[in-house]
């Protein structure tokens, strides 16, 4: 079995090319030979396996190309990108040969969808986030703080001004999603691998009707540790990104209605208003990748009040493995592990009165025994190891495989 792995990125900088490359190490060591083809150095020294083949396209990232509108045109299409993966995977013996796709829309672009697809070979796409079908990739209306509520690429998503940025930038991004949605029309019966249960009742009815769809977990670095007291620590974590749709701001005034302690570990734009609305909070950056664990190993439990549809944050499986309570919201990948008020609290997303009552509740030290106790069973029940996310990644491959012509 040989697989074809398509990443923009060749080193970890986010969670989908952790994912990416991990995954790649994982299949090789089980013997699947791969050919990991990525555009963004430099390449990371997970990847090097005597049945890990690394092809460099030696591209850079969307907006770092140069003017706006050289910018422009790779994230639309980038012909390089096209012709080296179509060369690439015309190589590739055809026998027990697929194309995996983790990320494209930061360098490769549409094209990377296209090439795969005029390849012949099976093709799997790992749906990271939503780009396979919304233009600005989180199904999330960020003018108006909120969900969407539009058909992707209708009339009213195409008018909407929800970008992030600007609507100019929206409009590139719907003429790149024109490119992505013709190619994926042309695959032939593609596989859309699911970080979760939630993603995938979620994003199913979004891709293309000839695709088939399984759930394949991402892996968690997690080693088996005494369970974590949680009821020795005092305050609420948030772990991530300070942006408007993971609800930072959200978190903020829940504590301080709460009266808890709460430490805001990341950075983003929301920083400052955090400080605004809880000038109790404490505020940090970053941690090394080595120190999650122990910082989450501090918390008494970790928040996630995400506003948007997320896939899958990996976050909350982290905390689960220490025995460390968490609170997040139920509309997202993540919820489908929690047993609500057994082992963690869901909440509506955008509720802070809700969100302050979970954490009121958590200050009580019995509740937050028994629910440490409980989530740490529950994640070890079964673990989101590397073997496992590699297994059922293989399981897929072979139903891909099968399904050749």
């Amino acid at each position: 079995m040989r697989a074809v792995i398509i990443s923009d990125f060749g080193s970890v900088n986010g969670g989908a090319a952790k994912v990416a490359i991990e995954s790649a190490r994982g299949l090789a060591e089980a013997g699947v030979e791969i050919v990991f083809a990525c555009a963004i150095g430099p390449i990371s020294e997970r990847l090097d396996h005597p049945r890990i083949s690394v092809e460099h396209f030696a591209g850079k990232e969307i907006w770092q190309v140069g003017s706006k509108l050289a910018a422009a045109r790779q994230g639309i299409w980038n012909a390089r990108a096209y012709r080296f993966l179509s060369d690439l995977l015309a190589r590739q013996p055809r026998d027990e040969t697929l194309v995996h796709l983790h990320q494209w829309t930061k360098a490769f672009s549409p094209a990377a969808i296209a090439a795969a697809g005029e390849s012949g070979l099976p093709v799997a796409l790992t749906v990271h986030d939503y780009f396979s079908f919304c233009p600005v990739g989180g199904y999330f209306d960020f003018k108006a703080n909120a969900l969407c509520q539009r058909r992707p690429m209708s009339i009213g998503c195409v008018a909407c001004n929800c970008d992030r940025a600007s609507y100019p930038h929206k409009l590139i991004r719907v003429a790149r999603q024109l490119g992505s949605d013709k190619a994926m029309r042309k695959l032939d019966a593609p596989l859309f691998i699911h970080v979760s249960d939630f993603a995938r009742r979620f994003a199913e009815p979004f891709l293309p009707r000839q695709a088939r769809h399984v759930v394949v977990e991402n892996m968690v670095e997690a080693e088996r540790r005494t369970p974590v007291n949680a009821t020795r620590n005092r305050h609420a974590l948030f772990l991530g990104r300070f942006t408007q749709e993971k609800a930072a701001d959200v978190l903020a005034k829940a504590a301080r209605d709460a009266d808890m302690p709460v430490r805001f570990v990341g950075e983003g734009p929301l920083a400052g208003e955090i400080a605004r609305l809880n000038p109790q909070a404490e505020i940090r950056g970053w941690v090394p990748a080595e120190r999650v664990f122990d910082e989450i190993a501090q918390a008494r439990c970790l928040v996630q009040p995400s506003l948007w549809y997320e896939p899958g944050p990996l976050v909350i499986a982290e905390a689960r493995s220490l025995g460390v309570p968490v609170i997040l919201a139920r509309t997202t990948g993540s919820a489908s592990w929690v047993a609500d008020g057994e082992d963690g609290i869901l909440v509506d997303r955008g509720d802070a009165a809700g969100l302050s009552a979970a954490l009121t509740r958590l200050k009580d030290d019995a509740c937050a025994s028994a629910m440490g106790i409980a989530a740490y069973r529950g994640y070890w029940a079964d673990p989101l190891t590397t073997e496992r996310h590699v297994g059922r990644t293989i399981e897929s491959y072979r139903l891909l495989l099968g399904a050749k012509p």
